[in-house]
């Protein structure tokens, strides 16, 4: 059994222009960041993206990563993400997948906000998957909770899915500093598999473990990384059960605007 099973990483240049970082909140590997409303206008954020796709990308199932752009109003926010890999579909080259989605902002306060929504994820083979999500975030000892659900339901494929698959994800961090943050994260997917030995994708898969969370003296780049054992269910295949480890790292850098 190897010790570290897969290593993803994911980085993004993001052009100055009407480009900003969430500097209040440190980012989560597993968890999409809930957005926070615009003060005035539309404001943009570029970011990489492992999000829900996280043990998908673990597991070999999944074999990119994407960069994401927010658009974010008052009241509503697309998110748009596109694989950073190409494959070659009859002379073209096409993403792996290219994703977008609605989110609305359902509560927001000084130190919680919970938004939902949903969109549709096309992937290179002509599969499209619908997507539903549900975000949070609270101020909790002294430091930000932050977690997901997400339901995926897919159209017609060439390989057998789950009729749904589910995905929860839940991290939490404390600044240490203004150029550092520590916290735990976790993601879980197919959870039902724990208990339902027909769950048709692999079993269910649980990854958790401790983060950290670096960056600039004027955030212009930003780092984050977490590792731990990911648990295999019983209905995984024989060589796949037990505990192996994961590790997952994103960083992002915006250029100066001076």
């Amino acid at each position: 059994m190897r010790f570290f099973k897969s290593v993803s990483l994911a980085a993004v240049l993001s052009a100055a222009g009407a480009v900003d970082v969430l500097a209040q909140v440190p980012p989560l590997v597993f968890t999409a960041p809930a957005p926070e409303p615009a003060r005035s206008g539309i404001a943009i954020y570029a970011s990489p993206v492992i999000d829900e796709r996280g043990l998908a990308l673990w597991s070999g199932t999944s074999a990119d990563i994407g960069v994401g752009v927010d658009v974010v109003g008052r009241q509503w926010t697309v998110r748009s993400i596109t694989s950073m890999t190409m494959l070659p579909v009859d002379g073209y080259s096409r993403p792996t997948f290219q994703q977008v989605e609605l989110l609305r902002p359902v509560r927001a306060t000084a130190s919680t906000f919970v938004a939902v929504g949903g969109g549709i994820r096309q992937e290179w083979d002509g599969t499209q998957v619908l997507i539903g999500r549900a975000l949070a975030g609270a101020n909790v000892a002294g430091g930000r909770l932050q977690g997901s659900f997400v339901l995926e339901r897919s159209g017609s494929s060439a390989v057998r899915r789950d009729a749904a698959d589910m995905v929860t994800t839940v991290g939490w961090s404390r600044r240490a500093g203004d150029r550092i943050a520590f916290g735990v994260e976790g993601i879980g997917q197919d959870l039902e598999g724990f208990w339902d030995a027909a769950e048709a994708e692999g079993g269910a898969k649980l990854l958790v473990g401790p983060s950290v969370h670096v960056r600039s003296k004027r955030g212009h780049w930003t780092a984050t990384a977490t590792a731990g054992p990911v648990l295999r269910s019983i209905s995984a295949p024989t060589a796949d059960r037990g505990r192996q480890y994961g590790v997952f790292a994103s960083a992002s850098w915006l250029p100066s605007r001076k």
